[in-house]
């Protein structure tokens, strides 16, 4: 972004002040991408946050993402909305607590399928948060326990802003223990299919049989079977299922016609 003179305020909204385009620059100079009220309020004073932050909202030059949370844009963003954006606004807005992306947006960011997924994005938080629209894109938010969030995720560069995104085998983990974030089990099922043979099977066996619920546990343990996975691998994902009696489907709500897989206890419905 323009750091200097009158140019710099051509290309927002609306022409920035003086004091303003100071602001700007020198958030720009460090790297500045999101901003609170309690920033504004410890360079102007709390009694011009109000003032200041609603200006620049209507100038263009911040974005609002949450209640006193704002999303600095630089220049080269300008009327530029991406899918991508997405991600960094609500990494904005979730900075200060917990979280990861992950659902079918991460299946495209992690280059798991081919498909592009933009307009729906999954945040997995610690606290409750209301659905919302952000950047052209809507959100939800799904609580889970912080031990999941550690174990699932890793910062990835997004824009060159740092995002929590879910990993390749954390994806996969929560297709199956959410499938309605690909719409149907059956759905998510087959992302899962297609998508193993891009991870590292070891680890997402041990994160399952860490994290996952025993019928994911069940599932996952018939999937890797039918591949041909040696039973040795996959005695982690059996000690978890066997922590449940209960005679699962492979696709819950469907009819239960099919193969019963006795060693995962799974009426195999899916074929």
């Amino acid at each position: 972004m323009p750091t200097s003179g009158r140019s710099a305020a051509k290309d927002y909204n609306a022409p920035l002040s003086s004091r303003e385009r100071l602001a700007l620059a020198e958030w720009e100079r460090a790297r500045v991408s999101r901003v609170t009220r309690a920033d504004v309020a410890a360079r102007w004073g709390n009694d011009k946050v109000d003032k200041i932050t609603s200006a620049l909202v209507r100038k263009g030059a911040l974005r609002r993402v949450g209640q006193g949370i704002f999303l600095v844009v630089p220049l080269r963003a300008q009327a530029k909305p991406s899918a991508s954006s997405a991600a960094v606004t609500v990494a904005a807005l979730l900075q200060d607590e917990p979280y990861y992306l992950g659902g079918l947006w991460a299946l495209t960011y992690r280059r798991l399928t081919p498909q592009q997924y933009a307009a729906q994005m999954e945040a997995f938080v610690v606290r409750s948060h209301q659905p919302r629209t952000l950047a052209n894109a809507r959100v939800r938010f799904h609580r889970v326990l912080e031990s999941r969030i550690a174990k699932l995720s890793e910062r990835a560069s997004v824009e060159g802003a740092s995002v929590h995104v879910s990993t390749r085998e954390g994806t996969l983990l929560d297709l199956l223990d959410y499938p309605d974030l690909a719409g149907s089990m059956r759905a998510a099922l087959g992302f899962v299919e297609l998508a193993l043979d891009q991870i590292d099977v070891g680890k997402l066996v041990r994160l399952a049989a860490t994290v996952a619920r025993p019928s994911t546990c069940q599932r996952l343990g018939v999937l890797l079977e039918r591949r041909g996975f040696a039973l040795a691998r996959l005695a982690p994902l059996r000690r978890r299922a066997s922590e449940t009696r209960s005679l699962t489907s492979m696709v819950p709500g469907e009819s239960r016609r099919g193969q019963v897989n006795v060693r995962w206890r799974v009426v195999e419905n899916d074929q």
